[in-house]
């Protein structure tokens, strides 16, 4: 097999439990690319060394070889299919096809990231009744957007897997955390979530986002 792509120096900031550094990292592994992954400087994300690189003080950045910072998950997936055509793609082909992994994404980003980082801050009662059912909401979407897999457009991995694969697991988590079983409604995306899973690229991943959730418990 070829040595994986490199690029001199290049790294990504990040953290285990964030999903949105946990679907670059799935696209770096499936890529198959060397690039370093190193956590947020101490004070993150207060840190000035840190907004210097990134004003918007949120993770993940990728820093390319000449110290230019890009930020925000979904322009980094499209950064690493430019600067590596060659590696695996994670864009399927065809234009209806391309353009559906990326309203997936952005239907991770919109309709299911943001109630369960509300959830995350533990609001009152009638908040988080509000905010569980935004959540069903946007994962009743998701069901008929998708099928039972094992991947979200095509017969591979896509940057459809990579943002939802990391978005299914915090609403396992969250679903736990809160005693109700969130996926029980959307069978499409139960099947999903678990087939999804099973991807090579995502085992991973998620095993490091499952080993950092135990650390901050432990801490906690």
């Amino acid at each position: 097999m070829a040595p994986p792509p490199a690029e001199p120096d290049l790294q990504l900031i990040s953290l285990p439990v964030s999903p949105f550094a946990a679907r670059v990292r799935i696209a770096i592994r499936a890529k198959r690319l060397d690039i370093q992954i190193t956590p947020p400087p101490a004070g993150w994300p207060n840190d000035a060394r840190f907004r210097d690189i990134n004003p918007m003080g949120r993770i993940p950045v990728l820093i390319l070889g000449d110290g230019e910072a890009i930020w925000e998950s979904a322009v980094i997936l499209e950064t690493l299919e430019e600067l590596f055509p060659a590696a695996p793609p994670l864009l399927p082909p065809g234009v209806l096809a391309r353009a559906r992994a990326r309203l997936l994404v952005r239907c991770a980003d919109h309709e299911l990231m943001p109630p369960m980082i509300a959830l995350a801050a533990q609001p009152d009662e009638p908040e988080t009744r509000r905010l569980v059912g935004r959540l069903v909401d946007g994962l009743a979407i998701l069901d008929g957007l998708i099928d039972g897999g094992p991947y979200a457009v095509g017969d591979r991995l896509s940057f459809a897997d990579c943002a939802l694969a990391p978005a299914l697991f915090a609403a396992r988590v969250t679903g736990e955390r809160l005693g109700i079983d969130l996926l029980d409604s959307t069978p499409n995306v139960a099947d999903y979530a678990a087939a999804v899973a099973e991807d090579a690229s995502v085992v991973h991943v998620l095993a490091e986002m499952e080993d950092g959730l135990s650390r901050l418990v432990r801490v906690g």
